[in-house]
């Protein structure tokens, strides 16, 4: 079975995206990223049987979207989570275990927790380029996220 992670900021597209692709490019936190990424980020999904997620993905994903969608929207929101979070694979990581760990120090609980989970799947999709530096040093396999959008601006 290959799994993968999405981080926080990548999550976040996916889901806007799975509401409403249309709503991307206006919405606050996807604002940086278009349809097109989407759909990219959609393509390299459908070579993975499973998203892998912690309890600080989740709730990183739902103190910026919960809140701040309303209507149609909320509820598409509701449905989709609940739907992916019972198909997806949840890791726990204690937490006085993770700022224990030498990454905290520079990337915080939220990303040690993705370190500690990435090394045992098959790629980490990040737009965090930080993140991304370090899951290369620790061997990870990663997809920069944020350098794929970037470098499609200097075409």
């Amino acid at each position: 079975m290959r799994e993968v992670i999405l981080d926080t900021n990548v999550f976040t597209l996916f889901l806007i995206g799975k509401i409403n692709p249309t709503r991307i490019p206006s919405h606050r936190r996807t604002s940086a990223y278009t349809t097109e990424h989407y759909n990219f980020l959609i393509n390299l999904l459908s070579n993975y049987d499973s998203i892998l997620f912690c309890p600080n993905i989740a709730t990183e994903v739902d103190n910026l979207l919960n809140d701040n969608l309303f209507g149609e929207d909320k509820y598409e929101y509701l449905l989709l989570t609940r739907e992916i979070f019972s198909k997806s694979i949840e890791k726990y990581f204690e937490t006085r275990n993770i700022v224990n760990d030498w990454h905290y120090d520079s990337v915080g609980i939220t990303d040690t927790a993705i370190l500690n989970m990435a090394k045992n799947c098959d790629l980490l999709i990040s737009g965090d380029s930080q993140l991304c530096d370090y899951a290369k040093a620790e061997g990870i396999e990663v997809f920069d996220f944020k350098e794929y959008v970037n470098s499609l601006l200097a075409i």
